[in-house]
């Protein structure tokens, strides 16, 4: 395993502050300790350090545009190599890891799943990946108005680049279907506590954007069902995720919801390539062999995309394998999160509507979850990500 000696320096200095805090955060002896992988998920393949950037470097990046009284500390920056799976086979895949540069910050763990990132050009996609920012010379984007003040406000935050990008060009990227799309993150979070050497339960903070969104509300659901013994999440801060899938879908096919057409036709085709596995001439009415295919050969209406007996099979309920799935898909209702929700949405967005934000609030609180709900009136899809880092620094320091 490579690791640079100022990487080593920085989380052994933390060593002992995070036993400390995993000892005073203990709630009983009989808390679940944190068992190891045996498949090698999570395992730390490389660090390389990245840049660091002082307190003067943080408000650069961020522009004035996120509180002073949130930043508080210079962030070191790595890109971080490690163990994952896909479609049930081992695969390495990459992350951005932001620290705050003092060990007297608390160093709450955090893990940010950025939005979407379409495959067409290859080169601009490994671009913008998080682990590239630097690389890159990028100046904006999530990484620099939500991950790093996240890092400075004294969070150790993980960012994954998601299977289909970086390491693992060569794959398919699950895009909005999370139950294939958690693994990676999950991981990327078992990764982070690894180099950090942290042990037993760890409470985590989730946030995300658009399709991290959804991610994001998604992951808090799978921790709970399937890694409570690993992690606790003590809240979710998700921005215009697609929550309500199925709604979203028989939305689209019933006139009544707009959205970018090569969102749905790639969405379809993920939602068929990972859980239906159709050929996708039963469903497009247009060419389709691959993702970049679903995503650029159709040129129409909606209602040209998809053979008319698909829709007429999703909107008459006979089709229940497409629906079973699409309901997988959807975190909008039927489970009661444990630890705090916040959805925020913008009132006019036109790439994911509004209502996957009203549906997960009421559906949520409807189980007894405890959730916040800030509407962003007027605001786009693409002009929220400011106020959104400014309220969830807000309510995850109180």
């Amino acid at each position: 395993m490579k690791q640079t000696r100022v990487f080593n320096v920085i989380f052994h200095s933390f060593l002992l502050f995070a036993l400390v805090a995993v000892v005073a955060c203990a709630k009983t002896d009989a808390e679940p300790e944190q068992p190891a992988v045996d498949d090698g998920r999570g395992t730390v393949v490389n660090v390389e350090e990245l840049t660091r950037l002082t307190i003067d470097d943080v408000r650069k990046y961020t522009r004035d545009s996120v509180k002073a009284d949130f930043l508080h500390y210079g962030v070191v920056c790595y890109r971080l190599t490690y163990n994952s799976v896909y479609e049930d086979e081992p695969v390495a895949t990459t992350a951005l890891v932001l620290l705050p540069d003092d060990e007297a910050a608390s160093r709450r763990l955090c893990v940010y799943l950025h939005g979407t990132n379409i495959p067409i050009d290859a080169a601009s996609a490994q671009q913008h990946m998080p682990s590239n920012f630097f690389k890159t010379r990028q100046t904006s984007g999530e990484v620099a108005v939500c991950a790093i003040p996240l890092a400075s406000n004294g969070f150790s935050v993980v960012m994954p680049d998601y299977i289909g990008y970086g390491d693992t060009k060569d794959k398919e990227h699950p895009f909005v279907y999370y139950p294939e799309l958690h693994f990676a993150n999950i991981d990327g979070l078992r990764a982070l506590t690894r180099q950090l050497q942290l042990n037993g339960r760890q409470d985590v903070w989730i946030g995300g954007y658009s399709q991290g969104g959804g991610a994001a509300l998604s992951l808090h659901y799978y921790i709970q069902t399937d890694y409570n013994s690993e992690f606790n999440v003590v809240s979710s801060s998700c921005l215009s995720g697609p929550y309500n899938y199925v709604g979203q879908i028989e939305g689209v096919l019933r006139g009544n919801v707009t959205i970018p057409s090569p969102l749905i036709s790639w969405s379809a085709y993920v939602l068929n390539r990972f859980a239906v596995h159709r050929n996708p001439d039963q469903i497009f009415s247009f060419t389709v062999t691959d993702q970049t295919s679903a995503i650029m050969n159709f040129n129409g209406g909606i209602w040209d995309m998809f053979r008319p007996y698909f829709v007429q099979g999703i909107l008459s309920g006979e089709d229940t394998e497409w629906i079973a799935a699409s309901e997988k898909n959807s975190f909008h209702k039927g489970w009661k999160p444990t630890g705090k929700v916040y959805l925020h949405h913008g009132t006019a967005d036109s790439v994911v509507p509004y209502f996957n934000s009203t549906d997960a609030y009421n559906g949520l609180t409807a189980e007894g979850g405890d959730v916040t709900l800030f509407s962003y009136e007027g605001r786009e899809h693409t002009n929220v990500t400011i106020p959104y880092i400014n309220n969830t620094l807000d309510v995850w320091n109180k």
